[in-house]
């Protein structure tokens, strides 16, 4: 059966919506007891006043952000019973084998009646742990360390006609804070749907400094472990952040009868590129863009090819995937590779969210994300 074929809509330097500019963030908290009219049968009961969100200017803050030193993709998440302690830190950080480490303070923020996981974050320390589209963008960076709000792409729909508007955010305890929502992101650092820094963090009542995130790619994950319960202690909670292994030779017989032979060796072998990246995660954008090839029109909006590129982002992120010397946007081997990375830089690779958020930044729409994870599973 036909499918709509998609634009793949250009993320240059975010893989994030962001918007810059001024803005106010301000905190709230309960003030007292509001008066209330005396009873003639009984003496009047105090009722707290609702806390209103007061606004602080976010001009005062500092937009400057450490430039990206490196890429460190996260290979470990540890969870901590309290705040980690700056000298068992720093222990931590001069440990053999250990690249860079960020920490991270997590708690749940509720705007406009739902919940999201969020980290304070120092936005110089944490981007390099995040996808390398998220990592590089200094305007996302710089709108973090304003005041402003960054969300998921997994987390976005409810709040897109909220970009570049302020919401009222309700924290721990009720703690209420004004952010300008500044920013979609593929943000890959486990179940984080929403990033603000860390002074926001504080006034929202999150956990300050009780995560943190490692990045040892020399270590094995058991002498990772070892290292920190040695310095931070058995309570420590570890959780495993590396790509999973994927076998790229499991497929169905859905997807042996309907995708042709030359395009699922491409999406096989192109999948091996990007590690944690599925096969089948591949083969489902063929099928919803162009049906693997058969209808490879250019769209109303511009797009070319059997992975329907638009010119322009394939000319930022397009590969000779046949090995040929050439880098043809309609040749299927350099459009199927060039897909792969372009989900790797996004964060493809990082499975959960993180894969929903690529396939999101690959063609902002969440019915398209759904269509391509049914197609996944099927090929699966």
């Amino acid at each position: 059966m036909p499918r709509p074929r998609m634009v793949i809509a250009a993320v240059v330097a975010l893989g994030a919506v962001a918007t810059a500019g001024a803005g106010a963030v301000g905190v709230a908290q309960a003030h007292g007891p509001a008066p209330t009219t005396p009873s003639r049968h009984a003496e009047p009961t105090p009722v707290p006043a609702r806390p209103a969100p007061a606004r602080a200017d976010r001009a005062a803050r500092s937009t400057e952000v450490a430039p990206l030193a490196r890429l460190s993709p996260p290979d470990v998440v540890v969870g901590l019973p309290r705040q980690i302690a700056a000298d068992r830190l720093q222990r931590l950080r001069r440990q053999p084998g250990v690249s860079a480490v960020a920490v991270l303070d997590p708690g749940q923020l509720h705007i406009r009646g739902r919940t999201l996981h969020a980290i304070g974050v120092d936005a110089g320390e944490v981007r390099g742990f995040t996808p390398s589209l998220t990592a590089r963008s200094d305007v996302l960076w710089q709108s973090v360390a304003r005041g402003e709000l960054t969300v998921t792409y997994a987390k976005s729909r409810p709040l897109r006609h909220r970009l570049g508007r302020t919401v009222t955010v309700r924290g721990s305890h009720h703690h209420l804070v004004q952010v300008r929502m500044g920013a979609f992101a593929s943000v890959g650092l486990g179940n984080a749907q929403a990033v603000v820094d860390h002074a926001d963090a504080r006034l929202l009542g999150l956990h300050v400094g009780r995560r943190i995130v490692i990045s040892a790619p020399q270590l094995s994950i058991g002498a990772v472990e070892a290292m920190v319960h040695r310095i931070l202690g058995r309570r420590a909670q570890i959780h495993g952040a590396r790509p999973e292994t994927v076998d790229q030779s499991v497929m169905s017989d859905y997807a042996r009868a309907t995708i042709p032979s030359s395009y699922l060796a491409l999406y096989r072998a192109a999948a091996t590129t990007c590690a944690g990246l599925p096969w089948t995660v591949l083969a489902a954008i063929g099928a919803v863009e162009t049906g693997h090839g058969v209808d490879t029109r250019t769209s109303s909006k511009g797009a070319v090819g059997p992975m329907q590129f638009l010119p322009s982002t394939f000319a930022a992120y397009g590969i000779d995937g046949g090995g040929d010397g050439f880098v043809d946007i309609r040749d299927p081997a350099d459009a199927v590779y060039s897909a792969a990375r372009y989900l790797c830089l996004s964060g493809g690779g990082r499975g959960g969210q993180a894969l929903y958020d690529a396939i999101w930044a690959y063609n902002h729409a969440d019915w398209y994300v759904r269509e391509v994870l049914a197609y996944a599973v099927a090929y699966s």
